[in-house]
């Protein structure tokens, strides 16, 4: 069975903060654990696009849900307060997905449970952002008559 981009996944109806989450690729006989996992690395630039936008973040939650022998379904909430610490969520549902992605293990799991949860931790901080900003280069003038011909 090839790679499966969810592209679309996410539906057209989603707001714009899933545009990045929408490109992920994933293998035939996924674990729920590793499913989670390869959208994690998604929703930390989600998260981190937020952030720049002057939100700070609170929480969130990733979920793998059962819908019935042929598909799943994902969905993420986070949750973001602004300047004011006014609440702002960001979330998105997405189409039917087929568990013929998941392994036996996953799927057996995800029918008995119905649905996965997974708390989303605020992102690492990486080398990038522990830097501090760069400095303004010393610029000097050039000398002159200091070489002679």
């Amino acid at each position: 069975m090839p790679l499966k981009s969810l592209f679309g996944a996410f539906g057209a109806s989603a707001s714009n903060v899933v545009d990045t989450f929408l490109s992920v690729v994933i293998k035939p006989n996924m674990e729920l654990d590793e499913l989670a996992e390869v959208y994690s690395k998604k929703l930390d630039s989600t998260i981190r696009d937020e952030q720049s936008k002057k939100l700070k973040y609170v929480g969130g939650s990733f979920k793998i849900s059962y819908a019935n022998e042929k598909y799943f379904n994902l969905s993420f909430e986070l949750y973001f307060q602004n300047e004011n610490d006014e609440w702002v969520k960001k979330d998105a549902k997405s189409n039917p997905q087929k568990t013929e992605y998941l392994s036996e293990k996953a799927l057996a799991e995800l029918r008995a449970k119905k649905e996965i949860v997974y708390e989303i931790d605020e992102p690492e901080k990486t080398k990038f952002d522990l830097q501090s900003p760069p400095q303004e280069p010393e610029v000097r003038k050039i000398p002159k008559n200091k070489i002679k011909d």
